[in-house]
């Protein structure tokens, strides 16, 4: 087997699209976060129609939870060895792994404030003998925070420039962006919808995972009307930072008279709704940063990213234009969030500073 480093941490990843599982591997030292390898994994079709199933209607029994748990903790383990495997890792040189765990319920702001990751971390132990860091987002809903987004110090770690502000914005379910000032002050905050509107739209009237590249959204018309209604919402009236998932962005947020309209014109409303709500994020910003830096899934969508572009007042490129594959990113954040854990490096939740994640040993 190849051997890397004795320092690897691996890190995986499954969003609000919950279309599979990223995984990455990672060398990282004090002062450089390098990506070794990346790849992705496809959920089981009926796991997949499962997690989308409790996604999408927000009901969850007892019993079902706890088959989820086990069954997405299985996913992450399979995903995880055939990663090792494919890319001959010896997992005698992995220290731990950071695991995302799947998103089914987040509830920052409750008078219980809790956040749902399902994926069993004993089971990902025990199937890859490997140690495992945890349940981040309720540790940092622990401190002050609301567990969402989780990665703007990552973002920190890897893009700051010195005398440089620039924003991040991630699209995967949900939209989420990065300010970094140049100096060593960053924030970050949810926008709302990315592809969670969108997907939701085409799973369930279109018989399609989603709408590739924009291209049915861009030959329909914005029904301006559905679109002030959902502008309306309480979610874009608050002050960033805040968060916030599909128990608010799904099926049921889409007003029934857009849903009477072309499947064209629907999926046009709902591209501009993200974008909108996106390029406001952007421009909120006292001073507008140099540079916007795009990653996630959702840049694959051109017509999405254009409709930003043109509602921006930043200009937007790729990561890929900085050295960062823009699929890799969010995984490559979980490994680094392991390692600050298993260092025991604090982390920033809001003005305090406290340790994220529960560890898992394998042995």
């Amino acid at each position: 087997m190849r051997n890397y480093s004795n320092k690897i941490f691996i890190g995986t990843m499954s969003g609000t699209s919950h279309d599979g599982i990223d995984i990455c591997a990672l060398s990282i030292t004090n002062k450089k976060t390098k990506l070794l390898k990346f790849g992705s994994y496809k959920y089981p079709y009926r796991l997949r129609k499962d997690i989308s199933d409790v996604i999408q209607h927000q009901k969850l029994s007892l019993n079902k939870y706890f088959e989820l748990d086990k069954k997405i903790g299985l996913a992450f383990a399979k995903s995880i060895n055939k990663f090792l495997v494919k890319n001959c890792i010896d997992k005698n040189n992995i220290i731990a792994v950071g695991l995302s765990g799947q998103t089914l319920f987040h509830a920052p702001k409750v008078k219980y404030p809790f956040s749902i990751q399902a994926g069993d971390p004993k089971i990902v132990s025990m199937k890859c003998e490997l140690d495992i860091v945890s349940d981040f987002r309720n540790d940092h809903i622990s401190l002050g925070g609301e567990g969402a987004p989780l990665v703007p110090e990552f973002h920190q770690n890897i893009f700051a420039r010195r005398n440089s502000s620039l924003v991040i914005l991630n699209i995967g379910g949900i939209s989420n962006f990065t300010f970094l000032d140049g100096k060593e002050n960053f924030y970050g905050s949810d926008c709302g919808p990315g592809n969670a509107l969108l997907d939701a739209y085409c799973q369930n009237y279109l018989n399609l995972p989603y709408d590739k590249n924009g291209e049915l959204a861009k030959n329909g018309k914005v029904h301006n009307q559905s679109l002030e209604k959902m502008l309306q919402h309480p979610f874009f009236k608050k002050r960033h930072p805040k968060s916030t998932g599909k128990e608010v962005f799904n099926i049921k947020f889409i007003p029934k008279q857009l849903l009477r309209k072309s499947s064209y014109d629907v999926l046009a409303t709902l591209t501009e709704l993200t974008a909108s709500c996106i390029a406001k994020s952007l421009n909120s910003q006292k001073k507008l940063p140099d540079q916007g830096i795009l990653c996630g899934g959702g840049i694959k969508n051109k017509f999405l990213v254009n409709s930003i572009q043109r509602l921006s007042k930043i200009d937007l490129a790729s990561s890929n234009e900085f050295g960062f594959n823009p699929q890799a990113i969010e995984a490559m954040a979980f490994g680094w969030m392991a390692r600050q854990r298993i260092y025991k490096n604090p982390l920033y939740v809001r003005d305090k500073k406290g340790l994220l994640g529960k560890i898992t040993r394998s042995k």
